[in-house]
């Protein structure tokens, strides 16, 4: 089986440590709520990364479920939160849980998943100082994931964001998570100090390729494919790589209506799908799908401090797996 089939079954493992991990939770409305994203299913690739990642340097992968699980949380209450802040109404293929729940539980429900997140990490089978270690990662990506967001929401205003700019936002906005995973799953497997910095660069560089590849699917994919509405972010104004290269490269009129589009909230699919073809034209889409390979080109690199083994193998196909994907 190609990657990431062949961890199914750790997949459900880790669906129903999540899931089992909202008992605590006594109103039901709220449980519903929070639950809402995680029991729509997903690839769970945080929690999967990080436990390839403690084999990889000899620990046990059961080992390191608690921790991803909760980086996991933290991620589906970005998520929550993201859809308010955004407006959505879809994600993967099911309403958004503002849509379906309303704005206050939906905050509320992200404000809970984000405490229970810490809760879970605290079960994870270390040492006090490793425990100390991995509950220190988590708060710090959640700090840096709030100004990756703030960085994303001013960019819609700014006249001119640079690409180093929007990497920097990818880096905190994305990124992080999967820094904190490859990081969080070397502590738990006891790598040594090398190992640990090397992983979490190789998490780092695998999340940026994810995230600009992310962006390629949103022009490039359907709905139905992607599990969220495309084109999205065109009419949301969002200064993406491609975005920033395009408009390095529009001129004349092109680029006044391409202007004209980017932002629109009540913008046409013609007038989006025109949009998009623009950024076709110049070789924007190309040229950010050529960033994103080279991201997990640098990332494979990394894992030179592994020793050959399968759990290796597996973290070559799952940063390929990071710019292949569909969905």
């Amino acid at each position: 089986m190609s990657f990431p089939d062949e961890y199914k079954d750790r997949v459900k493992k880790i669906n129903d440590y999540l899931l089992h991990s909202l008992d605590v939770i006594q109103d039901k409305s709220l449980k519903a709520a929070m639950a809402h994203y995680p029991a729509a299913g997903g690839k769970r690739l945080r929690p999967l990364l990080s436990t390839i990642v403690c084999e990889a340097v000899g620990g046990k992968p059961d080992h390191a479920i608690p921790f991803g699980v909760a980086l996991e949380m933290v991620h589906n209450f970005t998520l929550v939160h993201d859809d308010v802040m955004d407006e959505d109404d879809t994600r993967r293929g099911i309403r958004t849980v503002h849509a379906q729940y309303g704005v206050p539980e939906a905050i509320l429900s992200g404000d809970a998943l984000f405490a229970r997140a810490f809760e879970v990490a605290l079960d994870t089978d270390v040492d006090d100082p490793e425990l100390v270690r991995l509950v220190d990662i988590l708060a710090k990506s959640v700090r840096l994931l709030a100004e990756g967001q703030q960085m994303d929401m001013d960019f819609e205003e700014a006249k001119k964001v640079t690409s180093d700019q929007y990497m920097k936002m990818i880096e905190l906005k994305t990124a992080v998570l999967y820094q904190a995973a490859a990081q969080g799953g070397a502590i738990i497997g006891g790598a040594t100090d090398e190992q640990e910095d090397a992983l979490a660069e190789y998490g780092r560089l695998m999340g940026l390729g994810f995230q600009i590849w992310d962006d390629v699917l949103d022009l490039r994919s359907d709905q139905e494919t992607f599990g969220k509405p495309v084109l999205n972010d065109i009419r949301n104004g969002k200064k993406t790589l491609i975005v920033v290269q395009a408009l390095e490269d529009l001129r004349g009129s092109d680029r006044d209506e391409f202007l004209k589009a980017l932002g629109k909230k009540n913008a046409s699919v013609e007038e989006l799908v025109r949009a998009r073809d623009l950024l076709d034209k110049v070789g924007a889409i190309d040229h950010a799908t050529k960033v994103a390979d080279g991201l997990v080109v640098q990332a494979k690199e990394k894992l030179s401090v592994l020793k050959d083994s399968r759990h290796k193998k597996s973290l070559v196909a799952f940063a390929d797996y990071m710019v292949r994907r569909k969905t």
